[in-house]
């Protein structure tokens, strides 16, 4: 297991014991760009951390999941945050099915229109941790470097 993906489990688990603080609050959303064209999010928030799942795709022969613990600075209309996560995806083509594991660093924040709705503005830095391309022959590994993809969200959620 290589060190991202510990320090991305540790962080997963660390911000799952954080979830049961005072003030909870459940999020529900769509959002465009990112790990998908179109997702619906589910979002548990605390005052200041956050656990996202995304459900999305890019077309329909596809699917992704992405779980994100965030981070949140400040508690003002505008909040920034950072976080670290997963996305999983499987798509299929005419040379079969192919499937993917990239580990995620979102930075982005949070605009309050209300205290039910809000906005965002994410940037995700993406990392192939597992590739299984569609074409058995190919067998090459996923590249190294970060790939930035920008997102931008709709929530609505109340406490």
């Amino acid at each position: 297991m290589s060190f991202l993906t510990r320090v991305l489990l540790v962080v997963a688990v660390a911000a799952a014991f954080g979830a049961c603080s005072v003030g909870a609050q459940y999020r529900f959303g769509v959002s465009a760009g990112g790990a998908s064209t179109l997702a619906l999010i589910a979002e548990y928030r605390w005052p200041h951390q956050g656990v996202e799942v995304q459900l999305g795709t890019w077309g329909f022969r596809d699917m992704s999941v992405s779980v994100t613990a965030k981070q949140y600075l400040g508690s003002s209309a505008v909040e920034p945050f950072a976080g670290v996560g997963l996305w999983a995806m499987t798509a299929s083509s005419e040379k079969g099915r192919g499937y993917g594991l990239v580990g995620r660093i979102p930075v982005g924040f949070d605009l309050w229109f209300s205290s039910d709705h809000s906005a965002s503005a994410t940037v995700y830095l993406n990392r192939a941790l597992v590739l299984r391309r569609p074409d058995p022959q190919d067998l090459r590994p996923p590249r190294a470097r970060l790939v930035p993809l920008p997102e931008f969200a709709y929530r609505y959620g109340s406490s």
